[in-house]
């Protein structure tokens, strides 16, 4: 989701996104896949909305807007701060929202960025989401033979019976072994 982003990026938009895995009144709330039960980085509970934000920190590139329910734009505000956001739908549950019309998500998402745009031109933007490194990764799934074929990775450590922990030395990596570990626990 945030392939090609690095140093020479200015900011970025997370349009469309969803609460993580586990959220009430979030539509759609997952991380990454239904393997998924938690993330942490360094301890601290993230989503998409987190994964994706350490890595635009890592080169130093802020998240500026973010649209999605309420939920969403609520963790997004609460993880990376002062971020604009516009929600285009109020979630009851993961299953069920009231949604904008297509015209006044347009508008709503319009509005947002551009605000972000006049904000990032004033210096005014949140900074990057940088976790401090190394990074620990650990990763809880629903079930705990996810966990049995993820403890075949090198470096990978058991810390419960759903869980296991990675620790890489930077976000671009613990990235990357966070979609082998996804992978491997498909089976």
């Amino acid at each position: 989701m945030v392939e090609g982003i690095d140093s020479g990026v200015n900011a970025a938009m997370f349009v469309g996104y969803h609460a993580r895995a586990g959220t009430p009144q979030a539509i759609l709330s997952h991380t990454w896949s239904g393997r998924v039960a938690n993330v942490w980085l360094n301890e601290l509970a993230v989503g998409e909305i987190g994964l994706n934000a350490a890595v635009c920190g890592h080169f130093e590139v802020p998240v500026i807007m973010i649209s999605g329910d309420q939920t969403a734009c609520s963790e997004a505000t609460e993880l990376l701060g002062g971020v604009e956001t516009a929600a285009v739908k109020q979630a009851t549950s993961r299953m069920a929202a009231e949604c904008l019309s297509p015209e006044a998500a347009h508008e709503a998402i319009y509005t947002a960025a551009m605000q972000a745009v006049r904000r990032l031109g004033a210096g005014e933007v949140p900074p990057p989401f940088r976790p401090k490194t190394p990074i620990t990764l650990a990763i809880e799934f629903v079930q705990p033979d996810m966990a049995d074929r993820v403890g075949l990775l090198p470096g990978a450590r058991r810390s419960g019976a759903r869980q296991v922990e990675y620790t890489a030395d930077d976000m671009p990596t613990a990235y990357r072994v966070f979609q082998a570990i996804v992978a491997l626990a498909r089976g």
